[in-house]
């Protein structure tokens, strides 16, 4: 089990009474902005959405602790099962001391809130993750709107980040749609899988398009090793296979002139991917800058 699993079920047992499933969210947030998991890079993430902040990530990791017996089953309780208990003493004694401060800090700050009082809390000190609510509270933060981002070219890879950290980056940016030009549309990484991005884009009101056509298939990236050998991948791309689709370059240039899109792929480093050189090819037929995000 994960450290960060751990810690929800340290957490579940410490606040001692089952939790809405908002207050649990808003207590995992605070964990990760107010303690040192700040500085943990494997601990959820979080993206503004319909009750303020919220983690795909965290979410999914829940479903599998009520899978397997820990947490109890019911969607709108979330608590520990009678089965998690012995479990749970041994997370407690696995996790480092400054954690359970840290879990004990946050729980006696806001677990005695009420639930209105504990949003209005967290929508007053981090008002961009109100900025998607529904809640009435949406109006005590000093929210002012979502960022839209003006055309351009743009770009990014999603490697090294969390589902949540890779959507919370592009909503602050202003993306408006995500464009996979990935050849093979699978991760191994939740939430990378094409229906993975779709669903999600559905659920932040993202548009999702997919343009298998304009990526390089992984077995051509298979023995790759250098920058120099990446380069005469990426003019072999730029100079062979761009030219059989110049029908998609110019799709996916007429998406990007109507809302703020980014093309997606894996590489962190743009360098190192073909997401660099098609982005110059739609550059050309549309007038818009390259911007790697």
């Amino acid at each position: 089990m994960l450290t960060r699993q751990k810690i929800i079920l340290v957490l579940l047992d410490k606040v001692e009474k089952p939790l809405s499933p908002t207050v649990f969210v808003k207590l995992m947030f605070l964990l990760r902005h107010e303690t040192i998991l700040e500085k943990d890079a494997t601990f959820y993430d979080f993206v503004p959405y319909r009750f303020g902040p919220f983690s795909f990530g965290l979410y999914r990791e829940l479903a599998n602790l009520r899978q397997y017996g820990y947490v109890i089953p019911e969607e709108n309780r979330i608590a520990l099962s009678e089965s998690a208990m012995v479990l749970t003493e041994e997370c407690i004694r696995e996790i480092p001391q400054t954690i359970r401060e840290a879990i004990s800090c946050i729980l006696q700050q806001y677990a005695g809130l009420k639930q209105n009082d504990l949003i209005r809390s967290v929508y007053t000190r981090y008002p961009w993750f109100a900025v998607s609510s529904e809640l009435p509270e949406r109006h005590m933060a000093s929210i002012k709107g979502k960022p839209k981002a003006k055309l351009a070219v743009y770009t990014t890879g999603y490697e090294g980040k969390s589902i949540d950290a890779f959507f919370d980056h592009l909503m602050r940016q202003g993306i408006k749609t995500v464009i996979d030009v990935r050849a093979n549309p699978i991760s191994r990484k939740y939430g990378f899988s094409r229906h993975g991005l779709n669903d999600i884009c559905v659920k932040l009101e993202i548009d999702y398009h997919h343009v298998p056509s304009l990526g390089i298939p992984s077995s051509a990236r298979a023995n790759l090793s250098t920058f120099t050998s990446y380069q005469r991948l990426l003019n072999k791309y730029d100079q062979i296979e761009l030219p059989k689709h110049v029908e998609e370059v110019a799709m996916v240039g007429s998406i990007m002139h109507k809302k703020p899109s980014v093309l997606v792929c894996v590489e962190k480093d743009f360098h190192y991917c073909h997401r660099s050189r098609l982005a110059e090819a739609v550059a050309r037929v549309t007038g818009l800058k390259v911007v790697h995000l």
